[in-house]
């Protein structure tokens, strides 16, 4: 009997662990897709909190200033098809940025300074060969809804800080020109065969063509903003609204080289006084590539519609189109060096109807002092 209540006790629990299993087996899933959950939430907070403390890093101010210098010499003696003597190249770059970040707000300064002074064995003494002054300041606000869009107001400065001069081995016959392009009386003049007036530079005569701080261009902009991508490593922001230029020459002005190649001289424009007003667009876009490489362009256009200038130069419509353009890629070899290739483009119709396109490579130590 008791072996019977024994064997009936043991199918009871047979029983109760068959029907319970199945069970066991449905909570499991849940659990997992519990845990699953937890972990989503997890990340999910993380990333919030970095998100939040990589803005909280943005707040206020943020300095940067790089010093940079660059040189190079060669010497030459009995070398076939190298004149004899020493050619030097001394350069100094200077690049500074305060930025303001406040809640939507951004204010954006920047500052650039470039110089280069070259000797070669045609020239008695260094000659500049780059001049560059850049003060840029510019405010957006990030409207909240769409942090990606708002208004901007921008201001910028460019000119150069020394005297621009010419100087050749030989003579050279040069002709002087009003901002038409019509031949203009000059110092010494001689008669060409074409009846113009030219004049005559002696061989390492220096002829001074634009003073320092000339011309000077201010070009302020208002309107609005589109930062198309935001990413750690690339920032594109495009701009569009109402853009004003003026140029400022000093005295009657100086002048502008507009050679022809068809022609033995060499033409010198005058440049003048200008303002325009008009349609600007704009896109600056940087990035980095890695810990070495970085990048940066910039392109920017103004069609005027109105313009007040002394002498009509006689272009119309999309012939009076201000374009510039500025691409950068610097590579990081070192610590302290760094190899930089600098591509400029900018067109300015009342100055030079013509592009004027700098291309640099730079080999050149650089120091962060902030």
């Amino acid at each position: 009997m008791n072996f019977n209540r024994y064997r009936s006790i043991r199918n009871t629990m047979l029983a109760t662990l068959a029907f319970t299993a199945p069970a066991v087996a449905q909570v499991q899933p849940d659990v997992l897709e519990d845990d699953k959950v937890k972990e989503q939430m997890k990340a999910s907070a993380e990333a919030k909190a970095k998100a939040a403390a990589e803005k909280k890093e943005l707040q206020g101010w943020k300095y940067n200033l790089n010093l940079g210098f660059n040189g190079g010499f060669t010497q030459n003696s009995s070398v076939v098809g190298q004149a004899d003597g020493s050619t030097w190249q001394i350069g100094g770059v200077v690049n500074g940025g305060a930025d303001l970040y406040s809640g939507n707000h951004e204010w954006h300064n920047s500052l650039v300074v470039a110089h280069q002074q070259t000797q070669t064995p045609s020239i008695d003494g260094f000659i500049k060969t780059a001049d560059n002054f850049e003060l840029t300041t510019m405010w957006l606000y990030k409207l909240k809804s769409m942090p990606w869009l708002g208004p901007f107001a921008r201001a910028r400065l460019q000119t150069q800080l020394f005297q621009g001069a010419m100087v050749f081995g030989e003579d050279t016959d040069v002709e002087f020109r009003d901002p038409r392009g019509t031949p203009i009386d000059t110092l010494n003049p001689n008669q060409t065969a074409e009846g113009l007036q030219v004049r005559t530079l002696a061989g390492q005569e220096r002829l001074v063509i634009t003073q320092a701080f000339e011309p000077l261009t201010l070009r302020e902009s208002i309107g609005a903003f589109a930062r198309a991508v935001e990413e750690k490593t690339v920032k594109v922001t495009f701009t569009l609204g109402l853009g004003a230029q003026e140029v400022f020459v000093r005295g009657d002005g100086g002048f502008a080289v507009t050679d022809d190649a068809d022609t033995p001289q060499i033409e010198l424009t005058r440049m003048q006084d200008s303002v325009q007003i008009g349609v600007e667009v704009g896109m600056e876009a940087s990035g980095t590539a890695g810990e070495q490489v970085t990048w940066a362009l910039n392109v920017n256009a103004l069609q005027p519609f109105y313009e007040d200038i002394a002498v009509d130069t006689g272009l119309e419509g999309l012939e009076k189109l201000n374009v510039e353009t500025i691409g950068k890629v610097g590579v990081k070899l070192a610590k302290w060096v760094s190899l930089d290739y600098v591509l400029t483009a900018r067109k300015l119709p009342l100055i030079v109807d013509e592009w004027q396109i700098q291309n640099s490579v730079l080999l050149s130590t650089a120091f962060n002092l902030l």
